[in-house]
């Protein structure tokens, strides 16, 4: 039988955003294990988060996810002898790897699905005291016998990565105002603030002398050219142009990015770049709200919300008042004050 090595499998099937939040528990473990390789199971394309890093020592990719290549995994992991094995997700497949996976070390998130089901479906609030989705990386890293000290260690931006997004942005980086981002998309529609509102916050941003720009993935196209033709004001459009380091790299170059709830509100963080942020379905006590100083979260309350873990569902009464009732003026009210600006009374 192998014997154990000086490895550590960390597990995180799910998405961007999780794993951007997931950039303080790796720091820490790199600083803590210095003699030991991390490795990190994650889908394929977001491995790219990690380009240049140096957090991560091997990156095993998941293509599809589904049960054949899960099991099929399970077998190649099993081969690398874990000294320590980490489930970061708590999910059916992630729960499948471990479970079935040996390690002298096996340690797994805590979740709160219980409190959160209840606040969805009955809207019982049972959340005494709210805990983010980094504070609970920092409790796994805590039991693994390594701190997550604030502030949280910063993605880490490679050189290249950051040469890339000085091309990328061209003149747009170079004027005498402020660089503001804006990231229309989101994975479900529920999430999305109204694209005519984004056209509209792009407007008054430019005519308050702000560069503008749009980000997101190819996924994003339709929306953010929408918004670009809506907007009177030409961002510079890039879209599907930048790796998600790229992204990281342009962002941490932006005043303040503003976006839906969604993947590129923590890359923007990550770099220590503040955000103005729309929250419709979902809400603070999930865990995934802005936490820099500068960060505004903008929302309605309304008893409806919330109505989904992530917002795939669709909105019950088929209104998004929620995000729709959020105006264009309290937005660019919010963004002004994330710049450190003085609203003009006017």
């Amino acid at each position: 039988m192998s014997q154990p090595s000086g490895k550590i499998c960390i597990i995180r099937l799910g998405s961007l955003g999780d794993l951007v939040l997931m950039v303080p528990l790796l720091s820490a473990l790199r600083s803590g294990f210095p003699s030991k390789e991390i490795h990190l199971v994650c889908k394929e394309k977001y491995t790219g988060l990690f380009d240049g890093g140096g957090l991560i020592d091997t990156i095993i990719p998941v293509r599809r996810g589904d049960f054949r290549e899960i099991v099929a995994l399970r077998s190649a992991l099993s081969r690398a002898a874990y000294e320590t094995i980490v489930d970061a997700h708590g999910v059916i497949r992630s729960n499948l790897l471990f479970h079935t996976l040996r390690a002298p070390r096996k340690l797994q998130i805590r979740k709160d699905e219980f409190r959160k089901g209840l606040l969805i479906v009955g809207k019982t609030n049972l959340y005494r005291r709210i805990t983010s989705q980094i504070e609970r990386y920092a409790e796994l890293a805590q039991r693994l016998g390594v701190e997550m000290r604030e502030p949280y260690a910063e993605l880490p931006v490679p050189p290249r990565a950051a040469r890339s997004a000085e091309a990328a942005l061209g003149r747009a980086g170079r004027g005498g105002g402020p660089l503001v981002a804006f990231a229309p998309g989101a994975r479900w529609p529920t999430k999305r603030w109204p694209e005519e509102r984004f056209a509209r916050l792009i407007f008054a941003a430019s005519a308050r002398g702000c560069g503008t720009l749009l980000i997101g993935g190819a996924e994003d196209s339709a929306t953010n050219a929408e918004v670009a033709g809506l907007s009177r004001s030409a961002p510079l459009n890039l879209t599907g142009a930048l790796s998600i380091i790229e992204s990281a790299a342009v962002l941490k170059r932006c005043g303040v990015l503003v976006t839906n709830d969604s993947a590129p509100l923590h890359l923007a963080e990550a770099v220590g770049t503040p955000v103005v942020a729309f929250f419709g379905p979902t809400v603070r006590e999930f865990g995934y709200f802005p936490r820099l100083p500068a960060s505004r979260a903008l929302e309605t309350a309304l008893p409806c919300r919330p109505c989904s873990r992530n917002g795939k569902r669709a909105c019950p009464y088929g209104t998004k008042e929620c995000l729709a009732s959020i105006e264009p003026s309290a937005a660019l009210e919010a963004l002004l004050e994330a710049l450190g600006e003085t609203r003009d009374p006017s």
